[in-house]
């Protein structure tokens, strides 16, 4: 038996953000109770930059402007780098999470650099192995 079968794991890949820019992401959830969302943000590219406004919504559909807010959005001020956790019971929810990163408008609104992990659990039916775990290219190994 795997001890993690009740899982699955999404990344989205690190990427630069400039000045008025967003990195979004979206993800089916059928099948799953529970949801960690770990937003991971670099340092800001200048002191004085505002952060960036993390944004969290959900829809029965993959339609993006069908998406609500599912709780009020963040600005993180990411003056040094950390990560920005959500915990979800999926429970009563719509089937699709997207999840934004908005920069603002100024030019020293820049961002080294932002990543998101969407991690599953509490699964109905789990993964038939490792690799369907893990996506993105990511590794798997149980000892």
């Amino acid at each position: 038996m795997l001890p993690f079968r009740s899982i699955t794991h999404t990344q989205v890949a690190a990427r630069a953000i400039t000045n008025n820019a967003t990195m979004s992401a979206s993800v089916d959830t059928n099948g799953a109770d529970y949801a960690t969302i770990i937003v991971n943000l670099s340092s800001e590219a200048n002191t004085n930059a505002v952060g960036p406004t993390i944004s969290l919504l959900e829809s029965d559909d993959t339609v993006v402007t069908n998406h609500a807010t599912i709780t009020a959005d963040i600005t993180g001020d990411a003056v040094a780098a950390k990560p920005i956790v959500y915990g979800i019971d999926l429970r009563g929810r719509k089937r699709y999470l997207r999840l934004t990163v908005s920069t603002a408008t100024a030019t020293n609104d820049n961002h080294t650099g932002a990543s998101a992990d969407i991690i599953l659990s509490r699964l109905k039916s789990g993964p038939s192995g490792t690799t369907a775990i893990v996506s993105t290219n990511g590794v798997c190994r149980f000892v």
